[in-house]
C-alpha cells in the first residue's frame, strides 16, 4: 500500500513538471511588470525619452525667449514706424478721406469737408500703442471694421483698420494695435449701418446723429441731442410759408448711421429740415431756440 501511494505521489510531480513546461512553451506565462520596467531594453528606452524630453523644454525656453525677442522687436520697430508715420500725417495737407467697411460690399463715402478731414489726421497724430493686445485678436473680436485712407494734396494715402470703437491698426505697421477714443464715429455716421434704425419722427433720427457738421465746424452727438429738443417743440408751418428759398440759409448736416438729415437757417427764426431724399419742411422756432441752435453749432 505504502509502496503504490508513493508511486502515486511520483506521478502527480511528474505531471505537474509537465503541465508547468507546457505553459512556459506555449508563451501563455506573462512576465510581471517590474520585470519588464527593470530590463536593460525599457531602462535604455526610458533613457532617450527623459533625455528627448529635456532638450524639448531647452527647445521651448530658446522659441519663447526668441518669440518675446521678435515681440520686442516689433514693438521698438513699431514705436519708430508710427512716431515717423504721425509726422508724415501731421506735415500733410489732407484734403479727401475715404471711408469704407468690410460689412457691406461696394459702400463707401468720401469726404472733403476740412473739419472732417482734420479729425481723422487727429485720430491718426493723437493714438496710443496698447500694449498685450495683437492684430489678430481685434479680427478675431470684432467682425465689422471700417477702412479709412487720407489722402492728401501729393496724392499720398494714409490707411488704417478701425475695430470697435477705437482700435487701430495701420496698413504700414500690421504688427501693432493702436488705439484712439471715438475712432469709428466718423465711420459710424458716414457708412450705411447693417441693420437701418425706424425712427417715428425727424427729432428722433436727428437725436441720433453720430456727428454734425457744417462748413467750418464737426460736432457730435451731445449737440445732435440739444438740437433735437428744439426741433421737438417747433411748429410746423403751412401755405405760403411752407416753400421757401433756402440758397442763402446756413447748412447744418447731421449724419445718423449713413443717413444725411439737414437742418436750413437763414434770417428769420424759420428752419428748414431737408430729408435724405431731399424733401424740406418748415417749422418755426422762438428768438431762444435761434440762439442756442446757432451757439450749439459754434
Amino acid at each position: 500500500m505504502e509502496g503504490n501511494h508513493m508511486k502515486g505521489a511520483k506521478y502527480i510531480l511528474t505531471a505537474a513538471v509537465i503541465a508547468m513546461s507546457s505553459v512556459m512553451m506555449t508563451g501563455c506565462f506573462k512576465p510581471s511588470k517590474d520585470a519588464v520596467v527593470e530590463s536593460k531594453y525599457y531602462q535604455s528606452l526610458k533613457d532617450q525619452r527623459d533625455k528627448l524630453s529635456v532638450q524639448l523644454k531647452e527647445e521651448k525656453k530658446k522659441t519663447n525667449s526668441l518669440n518675446k525677442k521678435i515681440k520686442a522687436i516689433h514693438a521698438t520697430s513699431g514705436d519708430q514706424k508710427i512716431a515717423d508715420y504721425k509726422s508724415r500725417v501731421k506735415d500733410s495737407r489732407i484734403i479727401k478721406v475715404d471711408f469704407a467697411t468690410n460689412t457691406i460690399k461696394n459702400q463707401s463715402f468720401a469726404v472733403t469737408n476740412i473739419p472732417v478731414c482734420k479729425y481723422v489726421k487727429k485720430i491718426v497724430t493723437g493714438c496710443n500703442r496698447m500694449i498685450g493686445i495683437t492684430p489678430t485678436d481685434v479680427e478675431k473680436q470684432y467682425k465689422q471694421s471700417y477702412s479709412y485712407a487720407l489722402i492728401d494734396e501729393d496724392n499720398t494715402t494714409f490707411e488704417f483698420k478701425v475695430y470697435g470703437d477705437s482700435y487701430i491698426v495701420f496698413d504700414e505697421i500690421p504688427e501693432n494695435v493702436y488705439a484712439y477714443n471715438g475712432a469709428s464715429t466718423v465711420g459710424d455716421a458716414l457708412i450705411d449701418a447693417k441693420e437701418q434704425k425706424n425712427y417715428s419722427n425727424v427729432a428722433a433720427r436727428i437725436a441720433d446723429a453720430q456727428i454734425v457738421v457744417t462748413d467750418k465746424r464737426m460736432k457730435f452727438n451731445d449737440t445732435a441731442i440739444k438740437v433735437s429738443k428744439i426741433i421737438e417743440k417747433a411748429k410746423k408751418l403751412s401755405g405760403k410759408d411752407a416753400t421757401l428759398d433756402t440758397a442763402s440759409w446756413n447748412e447744418y448736416r447731421f449724419y445718423t448711421s449713413g443717413t444725411l438729415t439737414k437742418i436750413l437757417l437763414g434770417d428769420r427764426t424759420v428752419i428748414g429740415i431737408e430729408d435724405k431724399n431731399g424733401k424740406q419742411t418748415f417749422y418755426q422756432i422762438s428768438d431762444k431756440q435761434k440762439k442756442n441752435l446757432k451757439k450749439y453749432m459754434k
